[in-house]
Parts: structure tokens; sequence; C-alpha cells
């Protein structure tokens, strides 16, 4: 029996749907789906690549059979800045990996991490009085790189903080640029981007291991001192300083670089939405009164969190996972062989009309317990599936609740009325043309 042909569109000679993918690659995402069906086939220069969006699929390969559906060339870019860091391992090296960050990340150790969070928040957003405009993409960037530099570091490093966040966004913006490229010069040959960012590279781990060693002397009960505290339950093994340092710098781009582009499009999709906003309004005044939230208040903000989900819904910033089959599979009667490469994407299939009614709307009510309990469980995965679920998701989760909530207490947020809007899909899901925002005090 001849294995079922997976469909998909027939592109051009040659390159195949290479303009579609280099224009509007999450435009031809959805219009395939839509054309195709939950598994579409299409080529990139005679390369064939699976698009597989329906939900049984995505547990079948996220969760159910992970091992078989690794990350492989699809992270080799990212090795450049973060090395080995976990969301760039599989096997047995991510196994162990996972198991000793797991501790550090539980939703009450984020505990001890609140107050510096909010007060980190608060002093950025000092710096908003007086002003009547913000690029909010740009404004979210720097505040949670601070954010997660200030809970990683604490104050050991207070007087460097501007250069280590300078030297991470150069060599962050390099290893985006480098990622999108065909070809791009080896880093020894001295052409201006290369020396740009072994530049910051070395300013980053001219810092980085320094106070890895200074950590391990003084702890200071931050996220730096949870990691290496941390032993192998096995072995009795904590973290070497270069696998502390890649995973460091990972949390450093995975824990702002995502979080700021969720709250640039909050923000965003709030000002479209007064009803929304007003209603949110209402429950952060009922809730905290004024006053700065704590931790013990965040599960009483539900319907802040209920926002928070509808907007990783609509703009997850991970909006693309790619895995490639390490021996053949059988999915649902379709051959998958060894090799192939299978991208999985949030941004499609949280957008399904056959599970989110009207998928374009913004309606946080989705997310009331009766609702969530009519869609299937993997039909909804801003932050990935199974084994390989982002570990950093409840620290996310805690900063944007803490991040919209004292905005909102301080602030009037509106689109500048002239802002254009778009996707600027990257290594997150980025605003083409920035996000210009009009702001005034409550």
């Amino acid at each position: 029996m001849n294995p079922t042909i997976i469909p998909g569109p027939r592109g051009k000679p040659i390159i195949g749907m290479i303009p579609e993918m280099m224009s509007d690659m999450l435009g031809m995402f959805m219009n395939i789906t839509r054309d195709h069906g939950d598994i579409v086939q299409f080529k990139l220069f005679g390369k064939p690549y699976l698009l597989v969006t329906n939900p049984d699929y995505v547990k079948h390969i996220l969760q159910d059979n992970y091992r078989n559906y690794i990350r492989g060339k699809s992270v080799e870019t990212g090795r450049v800045l973060l090395g080995d860091g976990l969301p760039l391992t599989d096997g047995d090296f991510w196994l162990r990996e996972r198991r000793l960050m797991q501790p550090a990340f539980h939703r009450q150790r984020l505990l001890s991490l609140v107050d510096k969070m909010t007060e980190t928040i608060a002093k950025r957003m000092d710096g908003w009085n007086g002003k009547s405009q913000l690029d909010m993409e740009t404004e979210m960037s720097q505040l949670t790189l601070t954010v997660i530099i200030q809970a990683m570091f604490s104050a050991r490093v207070a007087e460097r903080t501007q250069e280590l966040g300078n030297a991470f966004s150069v060599a962050s913006r390099f290893m985006l640029w480098r990622s999108q490229q065909m070809w791009a010069p080896p880093l020894w040959v001295p052409v201006p981007k290369n020396a740009a960012y072994n530049k910051a590279l070395k300013t980053l781990n001219d810092i980085v291991y320094p106070l890895i060693t200074e950590a391990r002397k003084n702890p200071e009960n931050d996220l730096l001192d949870m990691l290496l505290e941390m032993r192998d339950e096995e072995s009795g093994e904590g973290m070497t300083d270069k696998q502390a340092r890649d995973e460091v710098v990972t949390i450093f781009f995975a824990g702002h670089e995502t979080t700021a582009m969720v709250m640039t499009w909050m923000f965003y999709l709030l000002s479209q939405h007064t009803e929304v906003e007003t209603q949110l309004r209402k429950e952060i005044a009922d809730v905290l009164n004024g006053r700065t939230p704590t931790f013990a208040d965040l599960p009483k903000l539900t319907y802040t969190q209920k926002v928070v989900q509808e907007t990783l819904r609509l703009y997850p910033a991970a909006y693309l996972f790619a895995r490639e089959a390490i021996t053949d599979q059988s999915l649902d009667g379709y051959k998958i062989p060894a090799g192939m490469m299978i991208f999985i994407t949030p941004f499609v299939t949280h957008r399904n009309p056959k599970y989110w009614p009207e998928p374009e709307l913004f309606d946080p009510e989705r997310f009331n317990p009766d609702q969530i309990a009519k869609r299937p469980s993997h039909v909804y995965f801003p932050f990935g599936e199974g084994p390989h679920l982002c570990i950093g998701n409840n620290f996310a989760m805690t900063e944007m609740q803490l991040i919209l909530t004292m905005a909102l207490q301080r602030f009037n947020i509106k689109l500048a009325p002239d802002q254009k809007i778009g996707l600027l899909p990257e290594a997150t899901l980025r605003p083409k043309f920035g996000m210009r925002m009009n702001i005034e005090p409550v």
C-alpha cells in the first residue's frame, strides 16, 4: 500500500515557494493551510518541507514522539551567540540541563524575584513622565532587558547594566540578521558586522564569566544563584561555568525579546478595544486599589491573565517551531522520511476557525474555564508544548502581568493615529513599522 501523498502547492520551478516565503511568510502559511489542510508539503529550492497545524499532529511531534523530532539544523545559527543553551539542545544533554534548571523556574521561586521586578518596572516608568509619545517596541525591549538583568544578577551588575544591555543588544541583533541570510561570511572575516558582533560578544563574556565566579563565592538569592545551586539528582553535579554562561545568555534572549514583543502587541490591542481596557482597568483598581502589585495579587487578577493569554494567541512571540525527523516516521497515514524539516506555527493554529470562532477578534473571554474545556489542549501553545515547553513561561507570565498592571495604573496609552501596523516575523514576531503610542498620566 502506497503512503498517502501529502498535499501542497506546486510553487515555481526550481525555487518553489521562495517568493511567497520571502514576501509574506505568515500569509503564505495561512494560505496554504486554508487551501491544502492541516499538513502541507511545499518546496524551497527543490527541498521539501512540511507545515503542520492540526493540534493532534502538534501533540504527536512535540509531546508523544518528541525524541524522534529534534531541533537539529534549525538552531545552528543560534549557537553563534547562545552556545548550548537549553532551547538549542536535544537528547541526554538537554534532559540533564532541564532537570538542573527546572526548580529555579518553579512558580514559587519567583516570589523572591517579584520585588526586584516591580522596582525595576517602576523606575523605568518614572522616565515616561513628561513624555507624550513612546516607541513601545523599543521601550518594552529596554524595559524587559533591564528586568532580566536585575533578576539574574541583582546588585552585582549595577554599574555595568547599560554596558551589558548594549553588548547583548548588538550581539542578539547580529544573530537575528545572520539567521535570515542565505550565506554569511565566517566570523573571523573582518567585515563591519562581524567586528561589531565579536566586540559585543567579548564584552558580554568579560562581564558574565566574572559574575558567575562572584555568585559562586557570594550568593545574593537572584536567578543566577538559583541556577548555580541546582544539582543533578543522579550525579550530584551542578553547572560548569560554560554551561551557566550559555544558559544566562539564552535566558537574556528568550526572557526579554519574546516578552517585549508580546507586551508591544498587547498595548496595541488594548488601544483598539476600549471595552476590554475598561474592564481590565476596573479589575486592577478593585484588586490593587492603587498599590503596586505583589506576587500574591496575581492569581486574583484573572481578567488580566486572560488579556495576556489572548494576546499570546493572536501574536505569539515564538510564532514558529522547527523540528527534524531523525528516523522515518508515520503521521496519520502520511510517511515522514528521516531528515524532513517540519514547521509548526502557533500563529496559524491559533487562528483556526474550527477551534477559535471569529479568530481575528480580540476576545479575552475565550480563556474562561468553560471555553478552555471545549477546546483540544494542543490548539493553544504559545510557549511550545510537551517536554520542551518553555522553561521560563511562569517568569514571562508574571512579568507581563506586572508590566501591564503598573502601566495602566499610571498612564493612558493609545496608538499614534498615523502609526502603520504590519507583521515582521524575525526570531520573534515584531511590528513591521514600530509601535508609536501616545501616553498621558491617568
